[in-house]
């Protein structure tokens, strides 16, 4: 039997000793948390009149004599309390907070001696500004030092005078109404839900419907997205170029009939707000136009992109395209030209197939067709054009896109459900066709080009060369 090898003891003074090393390190890493951070504050504090994170700031008092701007935040964002109530700039308010944040101290005065405190003119300082929130913060201005471009300055109690740059000067002596927010709102388009324009020749109603917009009023037809916010947009961020504008009563004799224009906009949260525009007299484009808009005071001056509210109707909402077509959800398109007809049939992984002629047609052909028709604008809407005139009784050129029931299935006993479609009859112009849209049936005109593509896959017997072009123009 072998003898297991003797116990190894531990030498008690290592012991001791690794434990001091351990404590000095974690000492010494104590230490420097606790003090570089200190260090680089002092450093901070000794470079900056002030040293503050402005997100913790809730509140501003400007205080400038008699008079006194008081700005406060809430949920929303900040407000201009005093002496005026109403929307503030946040670029007006970041500008104030940073400008004091990163006061640079040029020099630091010891102002034990009273007569200092008397000539820096910080005994009684011609500006204050108090910021609060995680703290009280406190910034007094006084008189302008021998230096130019530099006066004196106090912070909170501190006995020392400081000499700073005199720029911040000119944020705190600016008009109480340059701290207003010159965007007439802070909404978005998304923000919209209906909205009513009301003008001498009638009224204007469009409402969000499940994502889409429809306009209700004069007549119901769906809406261009893209059209209705390039309207709602810079009508929510009308620049306010002046405050206190009155705008005559719509039933004042100065009042031309048509020079008022109004629109009504109601918000998702369900509250509305209104919007009054004068059209001014006179042939020449105006720069400012008056306005009345209760939520920032009621009077007010705005430039002259409002005037789009008189410019804005129904046909310029519309809906312009034929229809959207998804590529991967097409199993079969239907074309005809002039009493010839072609069917092109998705055949699985061979791609797509001519029905008629029993051959391979190139994937680029169908796409370029699915494409053109996607860009497809309705140039006008006819409905007022004699029929005959129209050829679209017996229409030169159509096209459809179905989704077959059974997928990647050519059985006619599957069913197909029609994607879009459109009818292309007698030219209009030397460029547009009249044509008849499938979601609404309405005459309208549209670039001849997707005629041309159409015309070309039923005739062309050589795909690989003859393929859809773009439109023309």
């Amino acid at each position: 039997m072998v003898a297991p090898p003797p116990l190894r003891t531990v030498n008690p003074r290592a012991t001791i000793a690794l434990l001091v090393v351990t404590l000095l390190v974690v000492g010494g890493l104590l230490y420097l948390r606790q003090t570089v951070p200190a260090s680089r504050d002092q450093a901070e504090m000794r470079r900056y009149a002030l040293v503050f994170p402005p997100e913790d700031i809730d509140e501003i008092e400007v205080v400038r004599g008699n008079d006194t701007v008081n700005l406060q935040r809430d949920a929303s964002g900040w407000r201009i309390t005093a002496p005026i109530e109403d929307r503030a700039s946040p670029e007006a308010v970041d500008r104030l907070l940073t400008t004091t944040r990163f006061l640079e101290v040029r020099d630091r005065i010891s102002g034990k001696d009273s007569t200092l405190m008397t000539d820096s003119g910080l005994r009684n300082p011609r500006f204050r500004i108090l910021l609060r929130g995680h703290g009280e913060f406190r910034l007094d201005l006084g008189a302008d030092t021998m230096l130019p471009g530099q006066i004196f300055a106090r912070t909170g109690d501190d006995n020392s005078i400081l000499r700073v740059p005199a720029t911040i000067v000119e944020l705190v002596t600016a008009p109480a109404t340059s701290f207003r927010d010159p965007r007439l709102t802070d909404l978005v388009a998304d923000d919209i839900e209906k909205f009513t324009v009301r003008r001498a020749d009638g009224e204007m109603t469009l409402r969000r419907e499940r994502g889409r917009w429809i306009i209700e009023k004069p007549v119901r037809t769906e809406a261009d997205p893209r059209a209705v916010r390039a309207f709602l947009e810079p009508l929510l961020g009308l620049r306010i170029t002046g405050f206190g504008s009155p705008l005559a009563a719509a039933d004042s004799p100065a009042v031309l009939p048509g020079q008022i224009a109004g629109i009504t906009l109601t918000t998702r949260g369900g509250g509305s707000i209104d919007l009054e525009i004068e059209r001014p007299g006179g042939s020449e484009a105006p720069e400012t136009v008056r306005a009345r808009f209760a939520p920032r005071g009621g009077a007010l001056a705005v430039d002259a992109s409002a005037l789009a509210l008189f410019e804005i109707s129904p046909e310029i909402l519309r809906e312009r395209s034929l229809g959207f077509v998804d590529e991967d959800t097409v199993d079969r398109i239907v074309l005809a030209s002039n009493g010839r007809s072609l069917t092109l049939i998705r055949n699985g992984d061979v791609g797509w197939m001519a029905k008629e002629q029993d051959r391979p047609v190139p994937d680029a052909d169908v796409a370029a067709l699915i494409e053109m028709f996607n860009a497809a604008r309705i140039e006008s809407f006819r409905p007022a054009v004699a029929p005959g005139e129209t050829g679209l009784d017996t229409p030169a050129e159509s096209v459809a896109f179905y989704s077959w029931l059974s997928e990647n299935s050519a059985e006619e006993a599957a069913g197909g459900q029609v994607i879009a479609q459109a009818e292309l009859g007698s030219p209009c112009t030397d460029k547009t066709v009249y044509a008849r849209t499938g979601h609404t049936g309405e005459v309208v005109t549209v670039d001849n080009g997707l005629a041309k593509a159409v015309r070309r896959l039923v005739t062309s017997k050589d795909r690989t060369r003859d393929k859809p072009t773009a439109p023309d123009g």
